[in-house]
């Protein structure tokens, strides 16, 4: 059982950047030149505060106390001025043995938050006066650089979003996933397909672009993401000041512990008003009630990732401050998504993995709500989106609901993975079906849209499905289609001489975002057989100027012989075709093993 938790966790917070520290623990070591010359110890002391600062709080735990004499007595006060981002992988080490990392970890929280929060504030008689959490007067200290926290727009430590670095450039795949491209492309021409660097509230404040979270199966939601604003902004900070022992994020995914861990932990973790909390269960069988101490941080806690345990509807009553949940691996019984989804939750992120929730319909319905992702969660019931004006982005994998509705969301921008094989897709009370007689309900909100095929099943249907759901979304630009099956012996693998299968059908005529805005088409999970060529072609006989068309093939398919028939049967493609624009070599045409 543990190993199977313990990989779900690491399936899981792999896609979400981690820590400066947790990097630095990471990275190889170096080999260093030896220095010039000889440099004092008075030299390092001598340094200014928050140059200390920026070396603190990149430093693993270990290494930040092995080292910290450098600088000098005050490199503490240094470091209980910066926010804390606490990680258990900072302590992997053959220094401390596994059993002593849970009281480790409680004693550098101890250590870092002392007897709680406490807020420094600009006055103006020359000192800071210095208050406790809960107001009190504790007396006046010199502000050590002048302004709140070191780096304050530099948001790589936090963890609400995707590790980037771990993600290579457009179109690579996800080997979590069969054969996924994420879309990464990012720049000035990305304003206008909805992935900007800055979005305006209602009321026209401008805020930083959100992180970036890979979806195993889709391109990527660039929208309706918990920004790190969201949860770590300075709204609860004086104009002019900044705070001493606060915990911005707290994260325990390896180690074991025991209830007298976590009673320590929470203790410290509500003196110091803690922002992100992630805790795995790997030590208590079944799934315990989420932890008392997690509730009790109730009026700082932004954002929440729960791994096995029972999350009920009143565990997150007391979360008020809450705007992201994640719950892996879970348990619910009492209604816990219909509490997080109703119309007074400040909820704007939640994702659901690995989880066993008996739940019925998801009613996603006057609610503040950006983004709903369900993972790999068995669901049979029906997903509705309705007068939900904020809702920005649907994803689902490998979840296959019933039946999928959605009706008033201007902000929709986003649409992963719909299975259109499994899954009814209505807009606005209209069933999208191929041969539909009724005129498609448009949605110009959606830019992205990802889709699951069955080929096997579906045949010769699937340019004509996919070609009347198209109809619905005028100004969609990345489009994604996965195939969801293995290729049988009746469709049998592409060959370099087969006839264009759909030639003369004209499947995507006229489509809008086809003529001006559809520039990034994938076939992910490529496995060769000819109802994908066939597609492809279809495809590309419609394609304008500019646009990437990208076969991504599957991991484990017999990718030489693919790729190399493959790559004749799309030059013999160029010359027959009566797209100039692919003839012309001005559509580009790529194969990617990843």
């Amino acid at each position: 059982m543990e190993e199977d938790r313990a990989s779900i966790v690491a399936i899981v917070m792999a896609k979400f950047r981690v820590p400066w520290a947790t990097q630095t623990h990471a990275t190889p070591a170096a080999d260093l030149a030896p220095p010039v010359a000889d440099v004092p110890h008075a030299e390092w002391r001598g340094l200014p505060d928050d140059a200390v600062a920026r070396v603190l709080i990149r430093l693993p735990v270990l290494d930040l106390f092995r080292l910290g004499y450098l600088f000098s007595p005050r490199w503490i006060d240094i470091w209980r001025a910066e926010p804390l981002c606490l990680h258990d992988r900072q302590f992997a080490s053959p220094r401390i043995a596994t059993d002593d990392v849970a009281d480790a970890i409680a004693n550098v929280l101890e250590l870092h938050v002392g007897d709680g929060v406490q807020f420094v504030g600009v006055q103006g008689g020359g000192g800071n006066e210095v208050a406790g959490a809960d107001g009190d007067d504790l007396g006046v200290i010199v502000n050590p650089w002048g302004h709140g926290v070191v780096d304050d727009d530099d948001d790589d430590d936090h963890v609400w979003g995707l590790d980037e670095a771990a993600v290579e450039d457009a179109g690579v795949v996800d080997d979590s996933g069969p054969g996924v491209a994420v879309e990464l492309e990012e720049g000035p021409a990305d304003e206008a397909s909805g992935v900007v660097d800055e979005s305006a509230d209602q009321d026209g404040a401008r805020h930083r672009q959100g992180p970036r979270i890979r979806f195993p199966g889709g391109v990527r939601a660039d929208d309706g993401v918990m920004s790190d604003d969201d949860l770590y902004g300075h709204d609860d900070i004086p104009d002019g000041g900044y705070e001493i022992g606060r915990v911005y994020s707290f994260r325990v995914e390896t180690t074991r512990w025991r209830p007298d861990h976590l009673d320590r932990w929470f203790a410290a973790l509500q003196r110091g008003r803690v922002r992100e909390v992630s805790l795995a269960n790997l030590a208590i069988e079944g799934h315990p009630d989420l932890p008392q101490g997690i509730r009790d941080c109730g009026t700082s806690l932004k954002g929440l990732h729960a791994f096995f345990f029972t999350v009920e509807a009143n565990h997150i009553d007391s979360l008020v401050m809450l705007r992201g949940l994640g719950v892996y691996g879970c348990t619910s019984n009492y209604g816990m998504i219909p509490r997080a989804l109703r119309p007074e939750s400040e909820i704007r992120v939640l994702m659901i993995d690995f989880s066993q929730l008996g739940v019925g319909d998801i009613a996603v319905e006057a609610t503040r709500l950006r983004s709903l992702m369900m993972h790999n969660n068995v669901m049979e019931g029906t997903v509705i989106v309705h007068d939900a004006l904020q809702f920005r982005s649907l994803h689902l994998y490998p979840t296959r609901p019933s039946r999928i509705c959605i009706g008033e969301a201007p902000s929709l921008r986003n649409i992963g993975s719909l299975d259109l094989f499994n899954t009814v897709l209505e807009i606005k009370g209209i069933v999208i079906q191929a041969g539909m007689v009724q005129r498609a309900p448009k949605m110009p909100s959606v830019r992205i849209l990802s889709l699951r095929v069955n080929y096997t099943e579906m045949g010769h249907r699937v340019p004509r499905e996919i070609e009347q759901i198209l109809k619905c979304f005028p100004c969609l630009e990345k489009l994604e289609i996965m195939r969801d099956d293995e290729v049988i012996q009746a469709e049998g693998l592409l060959e370099a001489d087969d006839e264009h299968i759909y030639d003369g059908n004209n499947f995507f005529h006229d489509l809008r975002c086809f003529n001006h805005h559809l520039r990034c088409i994938y076939l992910t999970a490529f496995r060769g057989g000819k109802y994908e060529l066939a597609l492809g072609k279809a495809i590309l006989d419609k394609a304008q100027a500019g646009t990437e068309f990208k076969m991504v093939y599957s991991p484990g398919s017999n990718t030489d012989n693919i790729t190399n028939q493959l790559r004749w049967a799309i030059d013999h493609f160029r010359m027959a075709t009566p797209n100039d624009a692919v003839r012309d070599g001005h559509v580009s045409v790529i194969q990617s093993l990843h």
